[in-house]
Order: C-alpha cells, then sequence, then structure tokens
C-alpha cells in the first residue's frame, strides 16, 4: 500500500555523467588525460578559473561599454538637432579610467593637488585684486569681527 505514489528513479550511472560534463571541461581548457586518469579535484580548480576568466571578461565588456557610453555622451552635443553654430563635442578624457586600487589612489592624489593648486591660484588672483583696490587695512579702522557691533570710524 502506497508503493504506487512512489515513482522509480531512472537509473544514470556515474560513467554516463562523466560523459556528460566531459565536453565542458575540454571547452575550458581540460585535456583528456587531465579528466579521465590525474586528480579529480583538477575539475574544481578548472571551473574555479572559468569563473575568473568569465569574470574578468565581464569586467572588460563593461569598461568596454562606459567608454563607448562616455565617448556618446561626449560627442552628443554636436547631434542634437538644435545645436548652435560652434558647439563642440567634449574632449576625451586623458587617461583611462583607473582600476586597480593603486591607480585610484594616484588619481585621488592628483585630483587633490589640482584642487590645491586652483586654490592657491585663486588665492594669489585675489590678493592681486585686493592690492590693487589700495583699501584701508582694517585693523586701523576699528573694525572688530563681531558682526553684531560693527564700528567704522571716519
Amino acid at each position: 500500500m502506497g508503493s504506487e505514489l512512489v515513482k522509480p528513479t531512472p537509473h544514470v550511472s556515474y560513467t554516463e555523467i562523466f560523459y556528460i560534463h566531459f565536453p565542458y571541461y575540454l571547452a575550458i581548457g581540460m585535456t583528456y588525460d587531465q579528466y579521465w586518469n590525474d586528480d579529480c579535484t583538477l575539475t574544481k580548480y578548472y571551473r574555479k578559473a572559468d569563473e575568473i576568466k568569465r569574470s574578468r571578461k565581464n569586467q572588460e565588456l563593461w569598461l568596454q561599454g562606459m567608454y563607448i557610453y562616455e565617448a556618446l555622451c561626449d560627442v552628443s552635443p554636436i547631434l542634437h538637432a538644435f545645436a548652435k553654430s560652434g558647439t563642440r563635442p567634449r574632449p576625451y578624457p586623458e587617461r583611462p579610467y583607473p582600476i586597480t586600487k593603486l591607480e585610484i589612489e594616484r588619481e585621488e592624489l592628483d585630483r587633490e593637488a589640482k584642487e590645491k593648486a586652483n586654490r592657491e591660484q585663486a588665492k594669489a588672483t585675489f590678493m592681486a585684486w585686493a592690492s590693487r583696490l589700495k583699501l584701508p587695512d582694517s585693523k586701523d579702522k576699528g573694525v572688530t569681527d563681531n558682526d553684531d557691533d560693527r564700528q567704522y570710524s571716519n
């Protein structure tokens, strides 16, 4: 009673399973001799290596897509139907995207150095402009730093 509900499972031998998976391992670079005669754990390492290769290929293709996307965005202002005369595309990036940790850190240091240089240049420009105005020094005129009780003497 109840045995009619249990279906017998099809019998598949290990040899058949090995033959089913054999083409996959040949495709990822394993030789016939390695698959059938060498250490059986090699299959695990070949699968892991294949996953890494696929992941790297996917990353490369994604990066290529980002370059294409950025190039299209850079050129899109001149492709606009109602673009003004003299419209120019944005320039292509000077350097490739940073990928490694070292490249990212180097890019960050370069960006910080450029920002510091821009600040110094702006400061020098402001100081030159202020010196041309020949304003009296605020310390000599009795000006306080407190906004509530500013005192100006004439």
